[in-house]
């Protein structure tokens, strides 16, 4: 794999102490993929630095700085008190940023890092950045099985947008991957609001046979609603959470915050639920804006999303 992503800063991983140990100190950063132990479950994380897209979509800067900030909470989590992740073992190859070039650029950089950690058989946990990133981590997935591919996206929009002006957006992940990929890629959209979403867009999703469930239709029952979507048939599954599906107080920040929305808890749920179901390999947390943050909530929200996938993966 070609060394084309920035290694992440060692400040971003803190170390616990002999009694008290911390992910900081469990996640190892490489440069260079490896094979992981037998007895080991391998997750490797990848950065998407970059948040042009959003910006292209006339939404608010900010996400470039989400992936270092998820590292940062993760890595003062704990291993969990019963030592949950202990059967796991955790790299990082660094960040996808925009020192590669365009966005295209990154988008290829991104996706190549994520196939090569998936044919290592590594589970793949993309932070983010905007959500365009999400078309680099699902096309990943899909080089790597012969037929198709499953996705969940938890978002409050769809994200099926057009290229704006010839520009991609933060918008456009899931129309795009369907033009790539076509029947090979299947999507269920959960959590979405209508006063966030076009009429021609949520017709688009209904033609290309997306499934969407609104938030009102999950509302009260979204782990239920999530367990279904992963049963959708394909030969691998991956899921995308956008922290503007969780209601504003728990996630302001991000480009787009939303007044209602999912809880913090079922935004666990889903990531937990996801960790456990081993035809997932590829988890994104995506549109952490840091500078819209207020006292850490949305990072240390994305940060215990990602504990609990890694806890449903040990449990596999």
């Amino acid at each position: 794999m070609a060394r084309t992503l920035k290694s992440a800063d060692p400040a971003l991983f803190f170390e616990g102490t002999p009694d008290d140990p911390r992910l900081g100190e469990r996640i190892e950063r490489i440069a260079e993929l490896r094979r992981t132990p037998g007895q080991l479950r391998s997750v490797v994380f990848v950065g998407y630095a970059d948040d042009r897209a959003v910006v292209n979509g006339r939404g608010r800067a900010g996400a470039a700085q989400g992936p270092a900030e998820l590292r940062r909470f993760l890595s003062r989590l704990t291993p969990g008190d019963h030592g949950q992740l202990d059967r796991l073992a955790l790299s990082d190859l660094g960040d996808a940023t925009p020192d590669v070039g365009g966005i295209e650029q990154v988008h290829a950089a991104l996706e190549e890092a994520a196939a090569a950690a998936l044919a290592e058989g590594a589970c793949v946990v993309l932070l983010g950045g905007g959500h365009d990133g999400a078309y680099a981590s699902h096309s990943a997935l899909l080089r790597s099985v012969p037929g198709a591919v499953a996705a969940v996206n938890v978002d409050a929009h769809l994200d099926v947008r057009p290229l704006r002006d010839g520009l991609i957006t933060s918008g456009t992940p899931f129309r795009r991957l369907a033009e790539r990929w076509g029947d090979r890629y299947a999507l269920t959209e959960l959590g979405v609001q209508p006063q966030h979403n076009a009429r021609a867009h949520l017709e688009w999703a209904a033609a290309r046979a997306f499934a969407v469930l609104s938030l009102d239709e999950v509302r009260g029952r979204v782990g239920a609603a999530f367990s279904e979507a992963l049963r959708m048939p394909g030969d691998a599954v991956a899921v995308s959470l956008d922290l503007d599906a969780v209601q504003a107080s728990a996630a302001p920040g991000v480009s787009a915050p939303c007044p209602d929305g999912l809880t913090a808890a079922d935004l666990h749920a889903c990531a937990r639920l996801a960790g456990q179901d081993p035809h997932v390999r590829v988890l994104d947390v995506m549109e952490l804006a840091p500078p819209l943050d207020q006292d850490g909530r949305t990072a240390r929200l994305g940060a215990a999303a990602i504990w609990h996938f890694l806890a449903g993966v040990a449990s596999r």
